[in-house]
């Protein structure tokens, strides 16, 4: 039964949905820890851009996965899951409920329902992947996969580049589509998951989006990238991510500050719209509004007064703390 596994409780939302300072307030009430499911606050360093709790928060919650990789190192979604898997787990036994806070689809895909292993990619395989889109363009690697695997493909957005290397780099590996292998090794649960998810109006959203670009850029993102940049950090995974791309066209003259910020915002709005893709669809999500003037408090107390929660709560014998 779902109800024997270890309890696992998430906070997600769209970029600046303030999720950071509400997971805080919900592990205070719940006297446990906070386990990010960020993609790029895993990569040391890169701080500005990734909106990395500061000291402060830090002092108050203790914050696991964040720092836990060098920025030119592999990390990817199967090593979250196996280090948050394993974090998890010993927070339960230590007797606090495990507490997910962040915005990744991905990891938290790869935490709440597993991932299949699948097939190891080689260099090889890499190396003809990388030739595709070289050639052909994200799209046309898409094509590929629509005729390797159309089931697997209609899951996945045509624009989706990780999802998409990955579907075809198996079958290319393996010759088996990965619909056939997880049709041939189902997939069991490693948690009894609770997605809870912040929902903003969109006009809110973007003005919160606007209003926090501005702020990471006051706060020196742009000569933070340059700082990275300057350590070698260039041709790296999270160097590629929202911002610090676009930053690192405006040091090399390509666009000038405000064309910048204004790419920054577009593209931030764009990635909002695709988290809010994926939480429509996800699994056991409970949806909780956030207006103007809620404070990260009232937006706590509402979601553990929320009756799924509630249940979800008293299934695992946890107690809130008033």
């Amino acid at each position: 039964m779902v109800s024997d596994l270890p309890p696992l409780l998430a906070l997600t939302g769209p970029t600046a949905s303030g999720k950071t300072e509400v997971g805080v307030e919900l592990a205070l009430r719940l006297g446990t820890e906070i386990i990010s499911a960020d993609s790029v606050q895993v990569y040391r360093h890169f701080d500005i851009g990734s909106a990395k709790p500061g000291k402060e928060t830090l002092a108050r919650v203790r914050h696991h996965l964040i720092d836990v990789a060098d920025p030119d190192a592999e990390f990817n979604v199967a090593m979250y899951r196996d280090l948050a898997g394993e974090t998890a787990r010993r927070l339960w036994s230590a007797g606090k409920l495990p507490l997910v806070a962040g915005g990744s689809g991905l990891y938290l895909r790869g935490l709440t329902q597993t991932l299949h292993g699948g097939a190891r990619l080689g260099p090889d395989v890499e190396a003809e992947l990388d030739l595709i889109i070289e050639s052909e363009g994200q799209l046309g690697l898409y094509a590929r996969l629509q005729k390797a695997d159309s089931e697997r493909a209609a899951r996945i957005h045509p624009n989706d580049a990780f999802r998409t290397r990955r579907a075809l780099g198996v079958y290319l590996s393996t010759g088996q589509t990965m619909t056939s292998l997880f049709r041939e090794n189902p997939q069991k649960p490693a948690f009894d998951a609770l997605i809870v998810a912040l929902e903003l109006p969109r006009e809110l959203l973007y003005r919160r989006i606007e209003e926090r670009v501005g702020r990471m850029l006051a706060a020196g993102w742009r000569e933070e990238t340059a700082r990275l940049a300057a350590m070698g950090y260039n041709d790296t995974k999270p160097m590629a991510s929202i911002g610090y791309r676009t930053l690192r066209q405006q040091l090399a003259g390509a666009l000038g500050p405000d064309e910048a910020r204004q790419a920054i915002i577009k593209e931030t709005k764009a990635f909002a719209r695709r988290q809010l893709t994926w939480l429509r669809s996800a699994k056991a999500a409970v949806t909780v509004t956030v207006k103007e003037d809620d404070i990260p408090d009232e937006i706590a107390r509402r979601i553990l007064a929320g009756d799924q929660v509630g249940r979800f709560l008293a299934r695992h014998g946890v107690r809130v703390r008033p």
